[in-house]
């Protein structure tokens, strides 16, 4: 850490009145490393060295950019109303752009007395608020090196204005771009809804390196018919949306999504736009939705808009806006860079997901909901089946195709999960019949009666107390017909669960009885859960509560920071000590307020020389004497420019 200056300590000043969460977000916005930080000092110092400051700039947009550039010219800050004229600028609209300044501690907003100085109030509160903006001079330096670097001057920033893009000829036919971004749209949907499917069976497993394991991305793609280079850009998506959870612990799907399922496929979509909406930075999006309406924009003429908001952004942010673009082309939302229907109604709806969906109802053919059972045990859909239906059918059917036209395959193994699930015969054939255009075909009356009735044939449970030990085994598996417990016996299939005969009617096995019971469906054994336990869920395609956020040390420096402002602030004696201690051994000249005996207050301008005992020693600059001082009499301690 460099050693403290005089704009650290007035920072570190500030830094001590924010909450646990600013601080949190202040550390990890800034890309502080918290390993370092023992208190607000420490992150003053971190968060005014150049490479930060250099870090924060390049992602903050050009308006922004401009008012610090603006307020960088006044070395005693200026205050909001001035700020605003030379901007030219609505008080309104500089409220709007000072919070981002404020909240990543590349500007202060204070107010004449010293002891209200507060952060992150840069709304004026009256038309006489005397708040001022100040500018740490370490960013001052850093906006004064721009122009040698081929980067834009204060006065550019304020004065150069959008590219005009004009109105640039199509290249491809209207019709054509909404056909094709309804076909990307209604495909991306379906894909990240088996995705959802597949991780419900079985989450994934992540990589120390970020990103998700090849099996198991093999596994999603061939569940969604996609190509593998497909499945992060999905998964993205999907954990955009907050359909899909991914953390150190591993990929799963989460509880959102079983009302995400039964909307209307448009509806679906939507969800996933407004979460590809709510990605970009807000000054672009606001651009994006004021050029939606009036001229063509392509990504080759996004990047000129993207160039001028963020004229110091370096190459990860322009790879982030990157991967938004081709999620948006992956969502319908343009086509080869071109804005359709779609990308207008999203963009110019600031997000809205119900105009974007309404935009694409009528483009993608309407959901049915009446299928047709075939003799071949396959069900065949004319059309997009209506949410709620496809998810009933899942829990009966296996996937063979998902689209537009969607084909499932009903079998043993299949109805047997469904009544494993709670489903009867009954329900099942009331449910098949609601949904058939052609009836019940007999083959598949035979197959829903067969496996129901035979359901049960193998009852799974955990063994007793006293037999756990005796055995060795956490799970039972009885069967009133001996031949079938000699065919699960000797199944090769069944060979992981170590499964030992005990009886003529029963094996054990050392597995917890949910990993016993699955896998016997999964061989298409009519197991079901032995009296008094309850169908447990699938073994891995649990929705666990999301995972505790990833310990990045960032919480626990900023209980360091907690712990080191409270033990400075009793009365704020202790405070006061600490600043004068570090003034005193950076050298730094301070502005000390001190209340007097009859209850005035008086300023003196100090170099420290000394504390002990209660009490402070400065030479006073006015008159070159040494003054010693109760350190209880100091309200405030201002370090000198």
């Amino acid at each position: 850490m460099p050693a403290t200056s005089a704009a650290s300590l007035a920072l570190a000043g500030r830094l001590r009145e924010l909450d646990d969460d600013a601080l949190a977000r202040l550390i990890r916005g800034r890309g502080v490393a918290p390993a370092g930080l023992r208190d607000v000092f420490d992150l003053a110092d971190a968060l005014l060295e150049p490479a930060s400051i250099e870090r924060a700039l390049a992602i903050m947009p050009r308006p922004s950019l401009a008012v610090l550039a603006a307020a960088a010219e006044h070395s005693d800050g200026i205050d909001r109303e001035a700020l605003a004229t030379a901007l030219d600028v609505p008080l309104e609209r500089l409220g709007a752009l000072l919070p981002p300044l404020v909240d990543a501690a590349l500007a202060l907003v204070v107010t004449t007395d010293l002891r209200a100085a507060e952060l992150g109030s840069a709304a004026p509160s009256s038309d006489t608020d005397p708040s001022t903006v100040t500018v740490p001079p370490a960013v001052v330096d850093e906006l004064a090196s721009w122009p040698a670097k081929g980067l834009p001057s204060a006065e550019q920033l304020r004065a150069v204005m959008a590219p005009e893009l004009g109105s640039a000829p199509s290249s491809t036919n209207a019709d054509t771009i909404d056909r094709l971004a309804a076909e990307r749209a209604f495909s991306t949907t379906a894909a990240v809804g088996e995705f959802a499917q597949a991780l419900e069976r079985e989450p994934g497993r992540t990589l120390a390196r970020g990103g998700i394991s090849l099996p198991d991305a093999k596994r999603l793609a061939l569940a969604a018919g996609v190509d593998l280079d497909a499945v992060p850009a999905l998964l993205d998506l999907a954990a955009s949306a907050g359909l899909v959870e991914i953390d150190a612990s591993g990929v799963r799907a989460s509880s959102a999504v079983d009302s995400w399922r039964r909307m209307p496929s448009p509806q679906r979509w939507g969800v996933l736009a407004a979460a590809w909406h709510a990605t970009l930075p807000a000054e672009l999006a606001g651009e994006l939705a004021t050029l939606s309406s009036t001229t063509s924009i392509t990504t080759a003429r996004l990047g000129d808009i993207v160039a001028w908001l963020y004229p110091a952004g370096v190459d990860a942010l322009r790879q982030r806006l990157r991967e938004r673009a081709d999620r948006a082309e992956r969502l319908g939302l343009a086509i080869d860079g071109e804005l359709g229907t779609l990308g207008r109604a999203l963009l110019g709806a600031h997000g809205d997901a119900r105009a974007a969906a309404a935009a694409l109802t009528p483009l993608v053919p309407p959901e049915v909901r009446r299928v047709y059972l075939q003799h071949d045990l396959t069900v065949v859909s004319p059309g997009p089946l209506a949410g709620e239906l496809d998810a009933r059918l899942r829990r009966l059917a296996d996937v063979e195709s998902a689209g537009f036209a969607g084909r499932y395959r009903i079998t043993a193994e299949s109805v047997t999960r469904a009544v494993a699930l709670g489903e009867t015969a009954e329900s099942l054939h009331e449910f098949l019949e609601s949904i058939s255009l052609t009836g019940v075909p007999q083959p598949l009356a035979y197959l829903v009666n067969e496996t129901a009735q035979r359901y049960g044939a193998l009852r799974v449970g955990p063994v007793s107390g006293d037999e756990h030990a005796d055995l060795g085994a956490r799970t039972s598996v009885r069967s009133d017909d001996r031949t079938l417990i000699d065919a699960v016996a000797v199944d090769a299939a069944l060979a992981s669960l170590s499964l030992r005969r005990v009886g003529d009617h029963r094996v054990v096995s050392r597995f917890a009885p949910d990993v016993v019971l699955w896998t016997l469906i999964d061989a298409r054994y009519p197991a079901a859960p032995d009296e008094g336990l309850a169908t447990p869920a699938r073994p891995g395609g649990q929705r666990a509560a999301a995972a505790p956020p990833h310990d990045d040390g960032v919480t626990a420096a900023v209980a360091r920071l907690r712990r080191a402002v409270t033990d400075v602030e009793p009365g704020d004696d202790a405070w006061v000590a600490r600043q004068w201690q570090l003034a005193l051994r950076s050298k730094l000249t301070v502005r000390a307020t001190v209340r007097m005996p009859d209850g005035s207050d008086r300023v003196f301008e100090l170099e420290p020389t000394g504390i002990g005992a209660g009490r402070v020693r400065g030479r006073d600059l006015a008159v070159d004497v040494e003054r010693t001082l109760p350190v209880s009499s100091i309200t405030a301690v201002e370090p000198l420019g």
